[in-house]
């Protein structure tokens, strides 16, 4: 009996392997640019805790990860904008990942500490183009945009601008500079007098170790805690994006479920994001 039993242990131990071991194939993932700091160091663990899977992730912004999501070109997508109605209808489902804060930043010759949320959407439209109408120096604010394929340019419109221009294509000044991802938006803000732009809150470090400034919203600061209670009004979820809901025993959904885990949060905070809070 004891040998039946020590038989039927290693039996089951061997199956146990061997079903951690099914997953495989080789994926191309991509989307938002925010995202891709988690996405990339996750792959990383996941990837040595699957030998049998390959997959990338590209950093194509969101509207254009979800996008070719829906074209069956990607089986997962990120995204650090809401699912649009469109969207949605076509089948995308948005899992929450982590948390993110929008941090409004400005180059370091802008003495100012705060901007209500009216002021910020009225310099964005360009209806406020020169610092001293807000308090600041008499100096032309340059704004520094993203280009609207990003899911934080959406983000940004959404929780900003949508209350006050309701017209998404014409509720931001044309005359801006308008860049890829959040990095690059750190080094203009950074390099360019007057300038005032938008980062994720993880992007915000570059332009304060530069010298520049991350402004408060109605008095209201871009920290952790702020953003967790959803007392700043630029709080934001991100997403792991499918098409249809996520599917048991697939890559993704294991995916997913990597980044959602204890492990996979640790990461979240490591790349300077926030971990979603447990109920």
């Amino acid at each position: 009996m004891k040998k039946i039993l020590a038989l039927c242990l290693v039996a089951a131990i061997a199956l146990a392997g061997a079903f951690a071991q099914t997953l495989s194939g080789t994926f191309t993932w991509g989307g938002s640019t925010t995202v891709g700091p988690i996405a990339q160091q996750a792959l990383e663990q996941f990837l040595k805790d699957n030998p049998g899977v390959k997959a990338s992730y590209e950093l194509t912004g969101s509207g254009a990860g979800v996008k070719s999501l829906l074209a069956g070109q990607y089986s997962l997508a990120g995204s650090s904008a809401e699912l649009n109605a469109d969207q949605i209808a076509a089948g995308a489902v948005a899992t929450p990942i982590a948390m993110d804060g929008l941090s409004v930043v400005a180059n370091k010759n802008v003495k100012l500490a705060n901007l209500t949320k009216a002021n910020l959407a009225k310099i964005f439209h360009g209806e406020i183009t020169n610092w001293k109408n807000v308090g600041g120096p008499d100096m032309r604010i340059v704004v520094v945009n993203r280009d609207e394929s990003s899911g934080t340019f959406a983000s940004f419109y959404d929780i900003f601008l949508k209350s006050f221009y309701v017209d998404r294509t014409s509720a931001f000044t044309k005359d801006a500079i308008v860049t890829k991802e959040n990095g690059e938006v750190a080094a203009k803000v950074t390099a360019t007098p007057g300038s005032i732009g938008y980062v994720g809150i993880a992007f915000a470090d570059q332009v304060i170790k530069a010298g520049g400034r991350e402004l408060m919203v109605d008095g209201v600061a871009p920290t952790v805690a702020n953003v967790i209670a959803k007392k700043y009004a630029g709080s934001r979820y991100l997403y792991a994006v499918t098409k249809g809901a996520p599917v048991a025993g697939s890559v993704e959904k294991a995916f997913i479920d990597f980044i959602l885990s204890a492990k996979g949060q640790a990461i979240v905070k490591s790349a300077d994001f926030i971990p979603l809070v447990k109920k």
